[in-house]
């Protein structure tokens, strides 16, 4: 499994209670800004472990054998396109048919789709996102930025930059909250953050079943694609409820 660092407690969590043989490497946050560096930097990896040659898996070159993988799972949702155009030439690709990572941590699609058509512009909080991305919205990460704009760019400019990072049409602060991942410091960092960016606070109950059946191998053709060794991920317009396919 290569997976965004966002899903690294939610991810370690069910995959330390797996009855399945798991490889997970976690890719920094932040790629997903940058669509062409993230497939860039995935069909990299995959490149290497078709070949044996990255130095983070098990390797069955040398032996054992049955113990080669299945398939290679994909954390991340289509991520600003980054994952289109990917594919293995020797192992079974499997991506959920999500636009954004909100939807494995609320349990679907339509949970997180349900959420945005009621709520409007809002920003996700959970243990994972805080800890591993670069900069959430918050007073902590304004400071930071403030800090880092000035010393570059001058502080008229740096107010701008600020300004365009977090964006106005945001209207609320979310904390998704798993009833098996229990952080009361980060649902209190996302109440302060509302706070700080005059927006409401809200916490969301998450579900982990998606996820879950992303690593035991549940794969129905609704939710997850599976494509074949040589096909690659690509957009899907004959129906785009469904996201992504495979060619």
């Amino acid at each position: 499994m290569l997976a965004c660092k966002v899903f690294f407690r939610e991810i370690s969590l069910i995959a330390a209670t797996s009855g399945n043989y798991l490889d997970v490497t976690y890719i920094r946050q932040g790629l997903h800004r940058t669509p062409d560096l993230l497939q860039k930097a995935l069909q990299g990896e995959l490149d290497k472990i078709d070949a044996g040659d990255d130095v983070y898996t098990y390797n069955a070159r040398y032996g054992y054998k049955e113990r080669d993988f299945d398939a290679i799972l994909l954390g991340y949702g289509l991520c600003s396109n980054g994952l289109l155009g990917l594919r293995s030439d020797k192992y079974p690709l499997v991506a959920p048919r999500i636009h954004d990572c909100i939807a494995l941590f609320l349990g679907s699609h339509k949970a997180y789709q349900d959420y945005f058509d009621s709520h409007g512009g809002t920003f996700w909080y959970n243990a994972s996102w805080i800890e591993n991305s670069s900069f959430m919205p918050s007073e902590e990460s304004a400071k930071a930025l403030s800090a880092i704009y000035t010393e570059r760019y001058g502080e008229e400019s740096a107010q701008y930059l600020i300004e365009q990072e977090w964006p106005d049409n945001y209207e609320c602060c979310a904390y998704i909250k798993w009833d098996e991942l229990n952080f009361p410091q980060y649902e209190k960092y996302t109440e302060d953050a509302a706070a700080y960016l005059g927006a409401s606070f809200d916490v969301v109950r998450g579900d982990s079943g998606m996820l879950r059946d992303f690593i035991e191998g549940r794969w129905d053709d609704e939710r997850f694609l599976v494509t074949q060794p040589g096909q690659k991920i690509m957009p899907d317009y004959s129906d785009m409820s469904r996201i992504i396919t495979a060619e």
